[in-house]
């Protein structure tokens, strides 16, 4: 076979393949439309468990409270304070938890931050959270602080 009849012959299935392709375009589009999803849950492993909450802040389960440098006053939806602690596991997991379970407390995210660490800032009517999530080599770090709300 010579080159130019070998060119040829590659030119002729490239254009067939693409006759082809754009025949069925309008079945792949329909299809894609009414999909669904599959419905399957997140891999466990992509998930961190609710541990202890303190106050209205829920922590990732195994998370260890540096009770020595942390500082809690009042409870529950009047928590007030600085908890320093640590869980072992990835960071991205950790800020996932935060997002996924903060809402559920009645708190709004109004701003994250996302560089070395991640700052995610949440409100209520009456006070602000800030939650600084640090990576380590074997644990992530985790700084919430809530103060009252000033308006």
């Amino acid at each position: 076979m010579s080159n130019k009849t070998a060119i040829l012959a590659c030119a002729s299935l490239l254009l067939v393949g693409c006759e082809s392709f754009g025949a069925n375009s309008e079945e792949a589009s329909s299809a894609v439309a009414g999909y669904d999803g599959t419905g399957a849950e997140p891999p466990q492993e992509l998930l961190l468990a609710a541990g202890d909450s303190i106050g209205d802040i829920r922590f990732p389960d195994a998370t260890i409270v540096d009770e020595k440098n942390s500082i809690i006053l009042g409870g529950g939806g009047n928590t007030f304070g600085k908890i320093i602690s640590s869980v072992r596991t990835d960071s991205e997991l950790v800020v996932k938890f935060f997002k996924d379970n903060m809402p559920g407390e009645g708190w709004g995210l109004i701003s994250e931050f996302q560089a070395d660490d991640t700052t995610l800032v949440y409100d209520k009517p009456t006070r602000v959270a800030v939650i600084i999530i640090e990576r380590s080599s074997r644990s992530t770090s985790i700084r919430v602080t809530v103060t009252p709300r000033t308006n």
